[in-house]
């Protein structure tokens, strides 16, 4: 692999919408790895653009980095029990916010002056 097929920290930030610094911090931690340092500066393979995009939208469900770098790096049974545990906790999660959705467009249409006073609270 060569120097121009790499992308620099700088690409790979525009490219994914995370922080140079957050990228460093992947890295310290393990979820994403530089190919190699040309100049002393981070290059990364194109492969780490879904990587990253995938580390993000695990976050956002409350994955930790550890879990993360588990699920992307363990092709064994602990990535896929990690990965069910997790699908089952989104599940249990999915309930309760449509509960909650329910309960906020009863709220809209109740027609109650004070919020805290309707019986469908």
């Amino acid at each position: 692999m060569t120097a121009s097929t790499l992308i620099a920290i700088g690409e790979l930030a525009a490219s994914t919408g995370v922080a140079a610094s957050a990228l460093r911090h992947y890295e310290d931690v393990g979820v994403i790895s530089s190919a190699r340092r040309v100049g002393g500066n981070r290059r990364f393979t194109s492969d780490t653009v879904g990587r990253v995009n995938f580390i993000r939208r695990a976050q956002r469900f409350g994955f930790s980095l550890g879990e993360i770098r588990d699920i992307l790096d363990d092709t064994g049974e602990r990535a896929r029990q990690l990965a069910h545990d997790k699908v089952v906790a989104l599940r249990a999660q999915q309930v309760e916010l449509a509960a909650m959705i329910g309960l906020l467009e009863e709220l809209i249409t109740c027609g109650c002056e004070v919020v805290a006073r309707c019986p469908a609270a």
